[in-house]
Formats: C-alpha cells, sequence, structure tokens
C-alpha cells in the first residue's frame, strides 16, 4: 500500500519533532492530573483503499457498556462563569482546538475525509479505571455539512484514554460505508463494514499518527493546569481614632500673699535707766 504524500510529510515531521513530554507515571499521593486530549478521525477515500484486506459482511460492534456519550463535533464558545473551572469530558469549543491545520490539509486532498475533530478534559487514572467514552457520526441525514458527493457514512466507536508509566489511548471504532445511490439503512441495503482497533502508547506533547487501511486517527495529549482559583480580596479596614477626651485645665494654685521673710520681730529693749550726773567736782578756791 503506497502512503500518500501528506501522510509522509505527517511521519517525517513526528520523526523530528523535539520530545517534549516525560514519563507520565502517576504520582502516589497527588490528585490524578488534569490532561487535555484532542483528535481527528478520517476516512481514506483514495480509489483501492482497503480492497486488498478481508471485510467480515456486517462487523461487530464496538462494546458500550458503561461508555459515555461525548459529542466532538463545533461546540460555542463557554461563557465567563464556564471557564472557571473544567468540566470532565466536555467538549471544548473551537479556539481551543489545536490541530485544525491538520484538518484542513486533509479536507484539501482527494485522498482524505475528516469525520470527526474535538477535544476534551479529563482526569487521567489507570486505564483499568478509566472512563470509556463513546463517538459517533452519521452523515446519511444531511445534517453533517460535507461536499455534495460525500458517501453515507456511519462511524461508532469508543475511546479510552488512561496512564500507567506512559499514557494509554485505547480506539475501537467501526465503520459503515453506503453507495451513493443505494439504501441507508442497517437492516439492509448494500454497506461495507470496516473495524479498526488500535492500542497505542504515546508520551504528552507529541502528535500520534494511527494508521489502518480505511481509517486514521491524529492524537495529541498535553498537561492542563488548573486555573489558580482566585483570592478574595482583602478589605482594607480604616481605623478611626477614637476621641481622646480632653482634659480640664489644670487649676491654678491659688497664689498665697507675698509673705516677708520668716524672721520673728524683736522684742523692744528696755530703755536703759540714764545714768545720774556725777557731782561737778570741787575745784580749788
Amino acid at each position: 500500500m503506497k502512503t500518500a504524500p501528506f501522510i509522509r510529510s505527517l511521519l517525517a515531521w513526528l520523526c523530528l519533532a523535539t520530545n517534549l513530554a516525560w514519563a507520565e507515571e502517576l504520582p502516589q499521593s497527588e490528585a490524578p492530573p488534569w490532561y487535555q486530549f484532542e483528535i481527528i478521525i478520517f476516512e481514506r477515500t483514495a480509489a483501492g483503499a482497503g480492497s486488498t484486506e478481508y471485510w467480515p459482511n456486517d462487523g461487530e460492534r464496538p462494546s458500550v457498556l458503561n461508555a459515555l456519550p461525548i459529542d466532538l463535533g463545533p461546540q460555542p464558545e463557554p461563557s465567563v462563569e464556564d471557564e472557571a473551572s473544567p468540566v470532565a469530558y466536555q467538549p471544548l469549543p473551537a479556539s481551543e482546538l489545536q490541530l485544525s491545520a491538520e484538518v484542513a490539509r486533509l479536507q484539501r486532498s482527494r485522498n482524505y475525509r475528516p469525520l470527526l475533530h474535538g477535544a476534551w478534559r479529563q482526569q487521567v487514572v489507570k486505564p483499568a479505571e478509566a472512563q470509556t467514552l463513546l463517538i459517533h457520526f452519521d452523515n446519511r441525514d444531511g445534517s453533517v455539512q460535507e461536499a455534495q458527493n460525500a458517501a453515507p457514512t456511519w462511524l461508532e466507536g469508543t475511546l479510552r484514554v488512561g496512564v500507567k508509566r506512559y499514557l494509554h489511548l485505547e480506539a475501537d471504532l467501526l465503520l459503515r460505508k453506503w453507495p451513493l445511490n443505494g439504501a441507508t439503512d442497517t437492516a439492509g441495503g448494500d454497506f461495507r463494514s470496516y473495524r479498526m482497533r488500535a492500542n497505542r502508547r504515546m508520551r504528552s506533547g507529541e502528535l500520534h499518527y494511527l494508521d489502518h487501511p480505511l481509517l486514521g486517527i491524529l492524537f495529541t495529549a498535553s498537561r492542563y493546569q488548573l486555573p489558580e482559583a482566585e483570592e478574595p480580596a482583602e478589605e482594607t479596614t480604616v481605623e478611626v481614632a477614637e476621641p481622646t477626651p480632653q482634659s480640664a485645665p489644670a487649676e491654678a494654685a491659688p497664689t498665697s500673699p507675698a509673705t516677708s521673710p520668716t524672721t520673728e520681730p524683736t522684742e523692744p529693749t528696755e530703755p536703759t535707766e540714764p545714768t545720774e550726773p556725777t557731782e561737778p567736782t570741787e575745784s580749788g578756791q
């Protein structure tokens, strides 16, 4: 089987891409990490695709027991409230998709036909505990916008992503195709069934390609950091100083009248008795 130029260039890019990831081993004590996954499922439409393989007329359908349906079609942009915290297995809007350029290249090619393209986020646990996702594509009722010559196609399958030491993707898909002008009911009609089962070990940060004669899968995984919760703004409290009671003016101490020196008045001295006059002395006659 010849490999188309697009696939060859894609494989070359994968071989030369820098390895940006490491072992995805789960931490023992922390909560399961969040990842963002994106997938493209496309059909090979080249002449003679799958003609060298033997395909049962009605392939067995994948088991959908306990599978969670997920819509991988176009999604509306979320509101501001929805962006606050991620919701597991909720399809992401077009603004979150990273493989839109690859889808455009597939659409321009005559050898490939994109069927599903979407992304979601989830916490990753061990493969045996991982949630199985149910995907679905059906263009028979005209609800899917495609080229007018697109063959009636029905696709159903399951996806499951878990982690041991590395990420593990399990895909189980069933594709049914009808002629352009034939009956398109599953109970009858000239449809053919093609089954794809794949199990791939992978690293985050890389684009992975899962090959099949009739189908192909492009898949990428990247760690998703939960948005940090905004801390409530601290209320600024203004302390109002309590008025201090004004003290009453100090009473002036009564001024005492000026006092004379504390010298006790001296008692008046008694007058001295006058001395008797002395008699004149007799002078000589």
